[in-house]
């Protein structure tokens, strides 16, 4: 059936038909978007600033599994979204940027905000398109869609000039559905790394971020029948439950040193959806020098070619559902309990440092983390971000995704005030509980969209650790010793500085002893389960770091000798 529409109009009717509930964004000054979405039954999440509603976006997209959708005006409204498409890019977030752009009659005029919106955002996203005729519309539209979900998933943006925005525009309905493509690995390199994998009696599974969400259930018994000894990426967190007897913690700089045998005794490793960045890669060139890697990948970009070895392109999970199909000899017996004994050692030394911590008088975040195991449900989804005390929940078993939990974090980019902002996507895309573990540096980043939150009753708990500004800056300027302290970046009266909003809505918990943690925790809980969202603040020591981390330089960290 052919129709004439306005071209907000259309896109709103496409956005429904996607079945989209949820969009977010910072509409152009001319509001026809909203008049639009007035008559339909999606809600607007309208942000303070344009990069967290990016940031949103992409938290829901991430829950979710699904499209995720951002709205904004043009020239500096489009520019303001460029570290949200950094974040968005390299997280691998299906996500659709919608932008006004100046009108074709008006280009090369120096019009008000005129910019040229397309170079600034290609370098960012899969797929960029300018709609300079209203027959185009919804032909862009389908296609962005369709780019954003298959193959490698990330973001796509279109531009809609203004004088297109003003015409009516002809739609076809109904539109085409939005197809999911199987990237399915060919049979050749799925049998060329079989040679390789079914040699070794010493495997390493890791899972990236490029397989989630996903198939459920699938990575334990691929481990079991190989005898692989299980780890992640930092985003790969949440692909398999932590409490499985081989699951081993967080690859590269995350990894507990008790672990660090298993990777130079490894004989292969099996990478799944990873892009293997440096942090997923610390120490590689010491622990896995002569170590073949057996990679897979739907994208060709994903693929490091650093490391020798075997490249299957396609999806991971179709590739594990074909290894698992295969005859494999009885998984090596030494090679599981060098297994089980390093685990053994991690907790070990775990319990120990939980204990130690525990005769002194301040928090330690490795307390925080404990209590937030004992405290929240199962099926908690934990936002984090990665700055100097929130990165020890990246150090397994300091904490685990066990049961159904899920694990959003930062991309190797690690933009600051991502987390924060994450969360209220996240907690718009599912039920379950969310709970964000950030900085104070990222929440106070964050804080002109805490009233958007506050705004649309989306209940979560933020976990603040409160260490007076941006602590791992002044971690590097301490170990410098300069005299006189030139400089400073963080405060001296640090709960001062936070200035939480005041509003019914939301609860403010400060947690001072160690002994109110396990308390507090649930208080907050239960005002979460109350409707509220909930900022707790514990005060930290800029001290407390993981050891992995004590030794940085610039913004790394270095190996440890």
């Amino acid at each position: 059936m052919k129709t004439s529409m306005t071209a907000w109009d259309a896109i709103v009717r496409y956005l429904q038909f996607l079945g989209l509930e949820t969009i977010f964004g910072l509409p152009s000054d001319d509001l026809k978007a909203l008049s639009s979405l007035q008559s339909s039954d999606i809600r607007m999440i309208i942000c303070k600033d344009q990069r967290n509603s990016l940031f949103m976006a992409s938290g829901y997209a991430l829950t979710s599994g699904q499209l995720a959708v951002c709205i904004v005006g043009k020239g500096p409204a489009l520019t303001n979204t460029v570290t949200g498409l950094l974040e968005a890019q390299h997280l691998g977030a299906p996500l659709l940027l919608i932008a006004l752009g100046t009108g074709s009659d008006k280009l090369g005029t120096k019009a008000f905000q005129e910019a040229d919106q397309l170079s600034l955002v290609k370098p960012l996203v899969k797929w960029a398109y300018r709609v300079e005729h209203p027959d185009r519309l919804v032909w862009a539209l389908e296609k962005a869609a369709f780019m954003a979900v298959n193959g490698g998933k990330g973001p796509v943006y279109l531009e809609l000039p203004e004088h297109i925005a003003d015409q009516a525009v002809a739609v076809d309905l109904p539109f085409q559905p939005l197809e999911r493509l199987s990237s399915s690995p060919s049979s050749r390199d799925l049998d060329t790394a079989w040679d390789t994998i079914s040699q070794a009696s010493k495997p390493v599974l890791l899972v990236g971020g490029g397989m989630k969400p996903g198939v459920q259930g699938l990575i334990e018994p691929l481990a079991v029948k190989w005898g692989a000894a299980i780890f992640t990426t930092a985003s790969g967190r949440g692909t398999v439950d932590e409490d499985h007897p081989l699951f081993c913690g967080v690859a590269g700089l995350y990894t507990d040193k008790s672990m660090r045998t298993i990777w130079q005794e490894a004989d292969v490793v099996v990478s799944l959806g990873s892009r293997l960045e440096e942090t997923a890669t610390f120490e590689w060139d010491v622990v896995l020098t002569h170590t073949p890697i057996v990679q897979v990948n739907v994208h060709l970009d994903d693929f490091s070619h650093q490391y020798r070895g075997v490249k299957v392109l396609g999806d991971g999970y179709l590739a594990a559902e074909h290894w698992l199909s295969r005859f494999h000899r009885q998984p090596d017996r030494d090679w599981l309990a060098r297994i089980a004994s390093c685990k053994e050692e991690a907790f070990r030394s775990k319990e120990a440092y939980i204990r130690q911590v525990g005769t002194m008088p301040h928090i330690h975040v490795s307390e925080v983390l404990d209590a937030m195991q004992a405290e929240f449900p199962d099926d908690c989804i934990l936002v984090q971000e990665n700055g100097l005390q929130d990165m020890w929940s990246y150090f397994y078993p300091y904490y685990r995704f066990t049961g159904n939990r899920f694990s959003i974090v930062p991309s190797d980019q690690t933009s600051l005030g991502f987390g924060a902002a994450a969360a209220v996507g996240a907690s718009l895309a599912d039920r379950r509980p969310v709970v964000a573990l950030v900085g104070d540096g990222a929440f106070n980043l964050f804080q002109s969209d805490l009233s958007t939150a506050v705004r649309y009753r989306i209940p979560l708990i933020y976990i603040v650790m409160n260490n007076g500004g941006y602590g791992w800056l002044q971690y590097q300027l301490n170990q410098l010793e300069l005299p006189g302290e030139p400089f400073r970046f963080v405060s001296e009266t640090p709960l001062e500085h936070m200035n939480v909003m005041q509003h019914d809505y939301v609860e403010q918990i400060v947690i001072q002893e160690k002994q109110e943690l396990s308390e507090k925790l649930r208080l907050a809980f239960a005002q979460y389960q109350a409707n509220k969202l909930v900022v707790v603040i514990v005060p930290v020591a800029i001290e407390d770091v993981h050891d992995k981390i004590q030794h940085i330089y610039g913004d790394f960290p270095v190996y440890e000798k």
